[in-house]
């Protein structure tokens, strides 16, 4: 997961301001580096490091101020989410053309290395097409079955700077497209970038699609289409809860979660005194729960801000190391104690992957905290399967088990020193989303890649 973000000006009037906001609004999408590449003077310059994106822009291109002085007419954006990736923007040079390109995506047998891989496949068949439909349709013939792609790039050539995005066939990632003041056109990994860069969202890109613009306007193209396979973990926890993803609000399907774990789950957990969240993604789930829950009771149950997230801690689930996991469950978040002491909590959460983080950090401070019993409520099913990520992983909590979510959810919650896991079943999943066409390979082990690359 990265976030990517490209702006272009057919009036060649200047992006600064869409660049730097649009790119900050993906923060959430990757915390460890960020990159820009902005057109000017007939040519690229790119910049990335590994720093937060609002102290990126403020160190190195000394702010807006600094943008506005470069002017560019055409920009792209990248935010990093895993260590072991590269830092984008990356640039390619070709015959007669230079590219500069930031993805999103979890391609299988390149070790990795999937930004240079599509750096060089895009400016390879360019060389050899001189068309950009054609050469993205051979890059994607050439990726066939090897997972998810979104891609934001800046290519110069005897005709100007074009600005090509381009979305895998089957959209496993979002991406979106949108229009701005003044003509300008910006494509992004969620709306939530358009609304920080006041642009009005035109549509989802499609599974397969093409978009370029250049300065005599915007063209697109659906090239190659297969079944729909978009990661359902956008909706769960990737996704900022403000973005509206292929029409689905992501917090009110979070929250419709939390209604359906509370009619599936209120006899068993029906002695809780109060609900709180894990922040910030459990919200969702938690607020649903709590409100249906109340609505069945017949009388309100409390909700609380009982974690109050350190503003300074990380998105766990991008912490690789496990050293570094137990290290970020300590300080990810501390506790209005005296909330919870005495009392038995439902906690709500977007996900139980490994458990470290759960169970080092929230369960064990709610334990000193002294609370009686507690409940996780989970707004994603059990993961029983490994990640398109890395398939041959066995790490998950769930891993391997089976049977009946509460038969699963008492499981996993001996594993955590939890009272019961309150988990939704995949049907659960797939009707609050509002798909039937979803990646689920986590959680049901059906993997939108082809088998040669997961077994």
């Amino acid at each position: 997961m990265s976030g990517i973000l490209g702006v272009y000006s057919v009036d060649g009037k200047s992006v600064a301001d869409e660049l730097l906001l649009g790119t900050v609004a993906m923060q959430h999408r990757g915390e460890e580096g960020c990159g820009i590449s902005v057109y000017r003077d007939g040519g690229f310059h790119t910049d990335k490091d590994r720093q937060l994106a609002y102290y990126f822009f403020r160190d190195r291109t000394k702010g807006l101020k600094g943008l506005r002085e470069m002017a560019p007419s055409a920009a792209i954006g990248h935010t990093l989410y895993e260590d072991a990736g590269g830092l984008q923007p990356v640039e390619q040079w070709g015959e007669g053309h230079t590219i500069s390109l930031a993805m999103d995506g979890i391609m299988l047998g390149f070790g990795g290395k999937n930004d240079s891989v599509m750096r060089t496949l895009f400016s390879r068949y360019l060389d050899e097409t001189n068309d950009f439909y054609a050469a993205v349709e051979r890059v994607m013939e050439k990726l066939n079955g090897r997972g998810s792609y979104c891609v934001a790039s800046l290519v110069r050539n005897k005709d100007g700077v074009s600005l090509v995005a381009f979305r895998d066939p089957r959209g496993i990632k979002p991406f979106c497209l949108g229009k701005g003041k003044d003509g300008k056109y910006v494509v992004t990994s969620e709306n939530k970038a358009l609304e920080g860069v006041e642009a009005d969202f035109l549509k989802d890109i499609e599974p397969g699609e093409v978009v370029v613009v250049t300065n005599g306007g915007m063209d697109s193209r659906v090239l190659r289409q297969e079944k729909h396979a978009h990661c359902a973990f956008e909706w769960v926890y990737f996704a900022d809860p403000t973005s509206t993803i292929e029409g689905r609000n992501v917090y009110e399907a979070r929250k419709d979660l939390g209604c359906r774990l509370a009619r599936r789950h209120a006899e068993r957990v029906g002695d809780i005194d109060l609900v709180m969240a894990s922040p910030d993604s459990g919200r969702g789930v938690a607020i649903g729960f709590q409100q249906e829950l109340s609505r069945i009771r017949g009388q309100m149950v409390p909700y609380e801000e009982v974690a109050i997230k350190n503003p300074g801690a990380k998105r766990t689930f991008q912490v690789e190391s496990e050293a570094e996991r137990r290290l970020a469950a300590n300080v990810k978040f501390y506790m209005n104690s005296n909330l919870v002491h005495g009392r038995k909590v439902a906690v709500g959460d977007d996900s139980i992957v490994r458990g470290v983080v759960f169970r080092d950090g929230m369960i064990y401070k709610l334990r000193r905290a002294g609370a009686t019993k507690i409940y996780p409520v989970i707004s994603c099913p059990p993961l029983t399967h490994a990640c398109i990520k890395d398939p041959r992983s066995k790490g998950f909590a769930a891993y391997g088990l089976g049977g009946s979510v509460e038969d699963i959810g008492a499981a996993v919650a001996k594993k955590l020193n939890a009272d019961f896991v309150c988990y939704p079943t995949q049907e659960d999943l797939v009707e609050a989303i509002g798909f039937d066409d979803l990646c689920m390979a986590c959680m049901d082990g059906k993997f939108p890649v082809n088998e040669e690359f997961w077994k």
